[in-house]
């Protein structure tokens, strides 16, 4: 909670030692240097991040594509409001502030972003269309979108957290369907690369 509240740079182990009740020279001996202890707080954040994210993606597998796509946007609101340290942390590695960084945050993107692409992409193939590469991009702007309403709301709580999910949903339901009915083209397309 040190690095979620302070960032790496406003963080102290002097801090993270009184709040975790651990004499300082402990967390010395536990971690090494902040720059360890940061890596160690990064990696056990993108573990529940995923976690809790694959754990709303596997449940909602069967439900029907609005139940799924709606759940799944209110799963990222859940974790930013009930796991806001994790996700802090996370924001903050992205940031490269360690002079050794970690690979997690990138780590876990790639997960999560690869969970999206496949469900999409089986979606997309029960209706006789391989999107290819085409559903990670999908499941890039599906991610970015929630995670950057997500932000704006726990960053000020005046937002309405059912309104932007509904939002996110009907934007997404009804972009799938534009896509279906007028622009398949389109979608194959964003999937082919120009190299």
């Amino acid at each position: 909670t040190v690095f979620a509240q302070h960032g790496f740079h406003g963080a102290t182990i002097e801090a993270v030692a009184r709040l975790s009740g651990t004499p300082r020279p402990t967390v010395y001996e536990l971690f090494g240097t902040k720059d360890d202890l940061f890596v160690v707080v990064v990696d056990d954040a993108a573990r529940r991040v995923v976690s809790r994210l694959s754990a709303s993606f596997r449940e909602s597998e069967e439900f029907s594509l609005k139940a799924f796509v709606r759940h799944n946007f209110a799963a990222v609101f859940d974790l930013f409001e009930q796991d806001r340290d994790a996700v802090m942390v996370l924001l903050n590695a992205e940031q490269g502030v360690v002079d050794r960084p970690t690979s997690a945050p990138a780590e876990m993107r790639t997960q999560v972003l690869q969970e999206v692409a496949e469900f999409t992409r089986s979606r997309w193939g029960l209706l006789g269309l391989d999107l290819g590469a085409s559903a990670e991009i999908m499941a890039l702007i599906f991610f970015r979108m929630a995670e950057a309403l997500a932000i704006r709301q726990t960053s000020d709580p005046g937002w309405d957290r059912e309104a932007f999910i509904d939002l996110l949903t009907e934007f997404t339901l009804g972009g799938i369907n534009q896509l279906w009915e007028h622009g398949q083209d389109v979608l194959i397309d964003a999937g082919r690369r120009t190299d």
